[in-house]
């Protein structure tokens, strides 16, 4: 492995080829070569991906460093944080609690959390918080702004009063306004509701049901070694992340806190592409997945990172394509910033995983996302 010379890809043997399942070998080459590329032109640090079909895996590749002051490879079954997708976990959460009659989507938010019962604020629901249009405040950078807020909200005692405060920029269900903050709030809800602290109600109720053993908000001691850094900040934020507890008073990781690896995500993707079961295990019914990931936006728009007031599809908690390049109507997907992606296309059973971290200098990347996405969408047979 070697970040100027030949890149190594490490392959973990499935035992299934991918002309067996209908997909093209070659366009395997063709992912590798790709990735490889960027990673020795130090876009990206190190890639991995995964590919599976008819609930079969039939390529698990690896290639780069595994940190950014290290020479380790990063493995098939390496660790990293998956930031965002973290919100596919917060919005299962949601929906089994819907499922249970113990919330419903037009449900104001008032109801659970009294910060919310103020004017213009309550009239916000938990579908409006699942579909980003609240109308509370977007993610730092989100419309480019040359001086964007932080998250210092999230490190506050009174964290929701303060991520509530100042001006709501439009009305509920009038906008689509990416926001971790109304997923944060997602959790909190999920903590009053279900009486189980929404980590805790996470591992517990998604994660261990469906056998993702490697899928943690805090890494055991003895895992450490495989999680994959790709910046100093990175790495002591982690650090500062062990040594000091977390108060009882914290807002919880639900806007992207989870660590996993790609099989873990892999059987993520399987259970809502097999209509909410796994190995025999109910998570979800069959009508909750059909609903959340079938467009309920209609005529919202989207102005984040450029999108330019595009009418934005979205399901609850998924972005949902009606045309998307080589995607089938009817797929879904969740990115991460950093850079990683669970992708599902329902009439090709095909599940896509990718965990891509960036060299720091680059925010987001299109080869590593859109690129990557119609290569792999390009092997179907």
């Amino acid at each position: 492995m070697e970040r100027n010379g030949e890149i190594t890809v490490i392959e973990k043997e499935t035992g299934v080829t991918p002309e067996s399942v209908g997909y093209l070998s070659s366009t395997i080459q063709k992912l590798d070569d790709h990735l490889k590329k960027l990673v020795a032109e130090d876009k990206l640090q190190c890639a991995g991906y995964l590919l599976a079909r008819h609930g079969k895996t039939f390529a698990l590749r690896s290639m780069g460093p595994l940190r950014y002051s290290e020479d380790r490879p990063f493995l098939p079954n390496s660790i990293r944080r998956i930031a965002s997708i973290t919100k596919v976990f917060v919005a299962v959460a949601i929906m089994q609690l819907v499922e249970e009659g113990l919330l419903r989507l037009d449900q104001p938010v008032a109801e659970i959390i009294p910060e919310f019962n103020k004017p213009g604020l309550n009239a916000i629901t938990i579908f409006h918080l699942l579909t980003h249009t609240s109308g509370l405040r977007p993610d730092p950078g989100a419309f480019f702004e040359p001086y964007p807020e932080d998250y210092s909200w999230f490190r506050k005692k009174n964290w929701i009063k303060s991520a509530l405060s100042g001006p709501q920029a439009v009305e509920p269900g009038k906008e689509w306004r990416y926001s971790s903050t109304c997923f944060t709030i997602l959790g909190e809800i999920v903590t009053r509701v279900s009486g189980i602290h929404f980590e805790t109600y996470v591992i517990e109720n998604i994660a261990r049901p469906l056998q993702m053993t490697e899928t943690f908000f805090d890494v055991p001691d003895d895992l450490e070694e495989r999680v994959c850094f790709a910046n100093k900040w990175e790495h002591q934020w982690y650090q500062k992340g062990k040594e000091k507890p977390r108060p009882k008073w914290a807002a919880p990781r639900a806007g992207g806190g989870l660590f996993s690896t790609m099989e873990n995500l892999a059987r993520l993707g399987q259970m809502l592409l097999n209509k909410g079961t796994l190995d025999g295990k109910r998570v979800l019914a069959r009508k909750t997945v059909e609903s959340m990931t079938r467009n309920h936006l209609h005529g919202v728009k989207n102005y984040c990172w450029g999108a330019g007031g595009t009418e934005m599809e979205y399901g609850l908690g998924f972005n949902v394509y009606s045309n998307n390049t080589f995607l089938s109507p009817g797929s879904f997907s969740h990115e991460g910033a950093g850079l990683c992606g669970l992708y599902v296309d329902p009439v090709e059973e095909l599940v896509f995983v990718y965990i891509c971290p960036l060299n720091e200098k680059y925010g987001w990347l299109p080869e590593a996302v859109i690129n990557l996405r119609n290569i792999a969408w390009s092997g179907l047979i």
